[in-house]
């Protein structure tokens, strides 16, 4: 049993060295020891996502704008190709009507910070807010580790 292990422990350190040593058709080994040392180029590969995608881009029964990778049954969707080297931050749903609420041109205000009834004007529910600054902060921490992370190539 002892001898069958030191076998088979021989076998398996044979097969991972014999590509350092066969050689391939251009006369050189099939692998060496410099395919494992990452280089600036192949680290930027690693860090960066493909440069363009197809996506398309429709609008629903409400008249908005909706864009995915694949459109709905029966929709008349527009083919597009779009550079996938941007930054996405997740949306959130408004509610039903919140869009149609116009507000006449008397009514509107600039926002004045110093009123402490004041609220300034937003095209999101005031409670969506901090969920949206804590998505932007973890956008913020994403953004700081792709830096990180190309100015140490």
């Amino acid at each position: 049993m002892k001898i069958f292990t030191k076998l088979l422990l021989l076998a398996v350190v044979g097969a991972l060295a014999a590509p350092f040593f066969l050689k391939g058709p251009n006369g050189l080994p099939l692998l060496n020891y410099k395919d494992f040392i990452p280089t600036k180029d192949s680290m930027i590969k690693s860090v960066t996502p493909k440069t363009e995608t197809q996506l398309y881009k429709w609008k629903d029964a409400k008249g908005h704008w909706q864009f995915g990778d694949t459109p709905p049954e029966g929709s008349n969707a527009e083919q597009m190709q779009v550079k996938t080297q941007i930054n996405e931050m997740k949306t959130i749903e408004l509610p039903d009507g919140f869009k149609d609420q116009v507000e006449d041109s008397d009514t509107q205000r600039r926002f004045d910070p110093l009123n402490s009834s004041a609220s300034p004007l937003s095209t999101a529910p005031i409670e969506k807010v901090p969920e949206m600054l804590d998505q932007i902060d973890g956008f913020q921490k994403t953004l700081d580790d792709r830096a990180k992370t190309l100015d140490s190539l």
